[in-house]
């Protein structure tokens, strides 16, 4: 599933997003994953995976439905 593979990549961008801009705790991407790593644990990249999933999942569910007929209506087999 994508969103396995997202939801660091979401954590990272959000810690680097919200650290204060007179304070910086991350000196870019890399060194934020790390230092989440390190000190809070690889699973911390995780960590909001069913609000992240809550909000993917609905509108991917419904782009295939939509797409699949599509499909359909221009004579298309199904995926």
């Amino acid at each position: 599933d994508e969103l396995c593979t997202v939801s660091p990549f979401d954590m990272i961008r959000t810690r680097l997003m919200n650290q204060p801009s007179d304070a910086k705790i991350y000196n870019n991407a890399l060194d934020c994953m790390i230092k989440i790593a390190k000190n809070e644990g690889p699973l911390t990249f995780w960590r909001g995976f069913m609000p992240i999933w809550s909000r993917f999942a609905p509108t991917t569910t419904l782009q295939l439905v939509i797409f699949e007929q599509l499909r359909g209506m221009m004579g298309m087999k199904a995926l």
